[in-house]
């Protein structure tokens, strides 16, 4: 009895490994996102919602868009069913048949009721949409991605800033939502516009240079 015990204690890790979600970290969904978007569900179907958008926060669109819907699963089962009036606050890709996704599924759909979010394991700093919305827009003024989206470990994403970290201080003290975006992209390699510049022009005059050799 007590082998069976401890064969189950060692593969239960295991099978919540094997079922755990890949979870997107919100610096690269908001460089990632085509559209972000505040606004309300107009009408649901069976496998898209249309959506009426009375804010744009990143990017450009018809104010009526269809999104896809998302399957749910074990470690990422939806906050509340979708209904008509249900606002949501979305981080969209651009489908090949022009319809919009929610990135990283529950990730790009955010909930709102009350102008609160409703779903308890968003970050603590995500306070409510207007602080959120304002974050974003000071996070995506400052800091640019660059590399490949696509890789699961994000092993050659970097970030571009145009400001000092000074400025950034005091930035983050004027607004939480950016604070938490801030040092979300810090888990990454962060350098400065101007080093970004020299490096890019070193990398351009080297090629121009082995090209007349």
């Amino acid at each position: 009895m007590r082998l069976v015990v401890y064969m189950l204690l060692f593969l239960v890790p295991t099978l919540n490994y094997g079922f755990k979600k890949n979870v997107m970290p919100y610096s690269i969904v908001i460089s990632k996102a085509v559209l972000i978007v505040d606004g309300k569900i107009s009408k649901v179907s069976e496998n898209e919602y249309q959506f009426t958008i009375n804010e744009f926060v990143k990017g450009k669109s018809s104010s009526k868009i269809n999104v896809a819907i998302w399957k749910e699963w074990i470690c990422d089962p939806r906050i509340k069913e979708l209904k008509t009036g249900q606002r949501l606050i979305l981080f969209l890709e651009k489908l090949p048949n022009g319809n919009y996704y929610p990135i990283n599924d529950s990730t790009g759909e955010l909930y709102v009721d009350n102008n609160s979010f409703i779903d308890i394991f968003l970050p603590k700093d995500f306070s409510n949409p207007t602080a959120l919305k304002k974050g974003i827009c000071m996070f995506l003024e400052t800091y640019k991605c660059c590399g490949d989206f696509n890789n699961r470990f994000y092993a050659n994403i970097y970030f571009v800033r145009n400001k000092s970290i000074f400025e950034i201080y005091e930035m983050k003290i004027t607004n939480s939502s950016f604070g938490y975006l801030v040092d979300n992209a810090e888990y990454f390699k962060v350098i400065e516009f101007l080093q970004f510049q020299f490096f890019k022009n070193y990398s351009a005059n080297s090629k121009t240079a082995n090209s007349a050799g």
